[in-house]
């Protein structure tokens, strides 16, 4: 069994380590960085690998020596493979097991670490890490095995991943009461057009559907502050001098004295993995 690959040297653990850590980095150049030494070293294990395999793993684009997509399939299969390898040897000797969860900033904070203690109370000496990341790169990490979960859109999950439902993220718009005049009350149309709006910019798919409320109420979508993150935007209405649409989990950090919350957005509401 497996004579073939037996039959010919070229291929290492080591070398395809290697393979791994240029895979990540994005070149050789980039894997080991002011050390031409161990780039020599590098380009000759991505080499032996070549001609063991009988491809081309690596190729030269100018004065970068980057995988080909053949080089990307083996790096794939080769971390699924010393992953496997090393979860095993921590079960042998009785270590305990890590995690990596891949979610944006927001679901970590409010989502991922709250919940985090009854994990580790039903599997004692389990460790875990977090990443920060955006859809399309949690869904690449996971991918090339780089992460164990992900926390991502339903509509989001691709091919060869598996996939169970955490619930809907249903969104809620907030103003604290020093913007709301008394006896007052603001309808969202309202809110849009006469308010400072502080908002998340950066997910796509949130700012669309919020330009598409802002359009059903005949108004132009324009932020006083861009938010890179769900935190940022609460800590602005924390303020007082903004309002926003913000996870429905994020506003129960709030006093509910301290704001008023205006309906109308669940359009915006979308289904989690």
């Amino acid at each position: 069994m497996f004579e073939i690959l037996f039959s010919e040297r070229g291929l290492s653990l080591d070398r395809l380590k290697v393979l791994i850590e240029v895979r990540d980095a994005g070149s050789i150049a980039q894997a080991a960085p002011g050390d031409p030494v161990r780039q020599s070293q590098y380009s000759r294990q991505l080499r032996e690998l070549s001609e063991f395999f009988g491809c081309e793993v690596a190729q030269r684009r100018g004065k970068i020596l980057k995988l080909t997509a053949q080089g990307e399939r083996l790096a794939e299969l080769a971390r699924e493979h010393l992953r496997s390898r090393d979860d095993f040897r921590s079960e042998c000797r009785e270590e305990s097991v890590a995690f990596t969860i891949g979610a944006g900033d927001s679901l970590i904070q409010w989502l991922v670490i709250p919940r985090l203690g009854k994990i580790m109370d039903a599997f004692p000496g389990t460790r875990f890490a977090t990443s920060n990341l955006r859809t399309n790169e949690i869904v690449q990490q996971l991918t090339d095995c780089r992460l164990d979960f992900g926390i991502i859109r339903k509509n989001a999950v691709a091919l060869g991943l598996k996939a169970v439902s955490l619930g809907i993220v249903t969104y809620v718009a907030i103003v604290p009461n020093a913007l709301m005049p008394r006896k007052r009350k603001f309808t969202l149309g309202q809110a849009l057009a006469e308010l400072p709006l502080a908002t998340q910019t950066t997910d796509g798919q949130f700012t669309s559907g919020l330009r598409e409320i802002a359009k059903s109420h005949g108004v132009p979508l324009t932020p006083m502050l861009a938010c890179q993150s769900f935190p940022q935007t609460m800590a602005a209405i924390k303020t007082g001098r903004f309002w926003s649409i913000v996870p429905e989990m994020a506003a129960r950090d709030l006093p509910p004295d301290s704001v008023h919350q205006i309906p109308g957005c669940h359009s915006l509401s979308h289904t989690g993995e």
